[in-house]
């Protein structure tokens, strides 16, 4: 569960209490652990110090065993043994510094030389937590994650690419429809507009039935009177109009009785 969805009590103990109860803690621990430092022979002025020396020192190794841990660095085990003897020694030097308090032991030897060996102990863990190095990595194994990486990239950019691809060749091939019937809708509309320009040209062409059956009257009678031979192929050249406007405006306006036959 990520922070932003805890209650806000939750993250109240987490931002307040906890560092309450591990401050309590040290302080509570303080009188035990100078009793336990005089009891081992230091003297007033440097008593003070054995809190800082095994409370801190404790809270410090759980700590970075704990980072350690959760980034898969070296070192983990050692810190976590160190943060636990130092638990260890803080839990002892209250319980025995109490002891000695209410006349439940007395000091010895034994117990003067463990406290004394507290301080060298607590630097020299401190400084192995602190000087121990980092995951290295040996040149092989950054060139395999490497070559790995530019692996994954290439599949990704080659799927990437490829798909790209196919979209780019589906849409062309949209396109080229398109086109073909645009294509064929533009011819229909060109044979569409050359009949209309043909009947329109006719039309301006030709003239009313009336005049035209008259023009065509007397073209007959043009022909006939130079002695030419009459046919409608004759009357069509000479009015500049097909048969077929002949045929249909020829007795408009007038009969074709007593004109000679004509022929094709």
């Amino acid at each position: 569960m990520s922070s932003s969805a805890l209650p806000w009590y939750v993250k109240l103990v987490l931002r307040v209490a906890v560092p309450a109860a591990c401050l309590a803690a040290l302080y509570l621990s303080i009188p035990g652990e100078i009793a336990m430092a005089r009891t081992a022979g230091w003297s007033e002025h440097y008593a003070p110090a054995m809190p800082i020396c095994v409370s801190v020192y404790a809270l410090a190794a759980a700590a970075i065993a704990a980072y350690r841990r959760k980034a898969s660095l070296p070192g983990q085990v050692t810190a976590l043994i160190g943060a636990v003897v130092a638990l260890a020694l803080a839990i002892c030097a209250q319980s025995i510094s109490h002891l000695i308090q209410q006349n439940y032991m007395g000091s010895s030897a034994v117990l003067v030389v463990a406290v004394s060996s507290v301080p060298p102990l607590v630097i020299a863990h401190m400084m192995h937590m602190a000087e121990t190095p980092s995951q290295v990595k040996t040149a092989d194994e950054e060139k395999s994650e490497l070559r790995g990486m530019i692996d994954y990239l290439s599949e990704e950019l080659t799927l990437s690419l490829g798909s790209q691809s196919l979209t780019l060749v589906s849409r062309a091939a949209g396109i080229v429809r398109e086109i073909e019937n645009l294509s064929q809708t533009t011819e229909g509309l060109a044979e569409e507009a050359e009949k209309v320009s043909q009947d329109v040209e006719e039309s301006l062409k030709t003239p009313k039935p009336k005049a035209l059956a008259a023009r065509i009257a007397k073209t007959r009678e043009a022909l006939a009177a130079k002695g030419g031979k009459v046919t409608v192929d004759a009357i069509c050249k000479a009015l500049d109009i097909s048969q077929a406007t002949y045929y249909r405006y020829k007795d408009s306006e007038q009969s074709t009785e007593g004109l000679l036959p004509l022929s094709i």
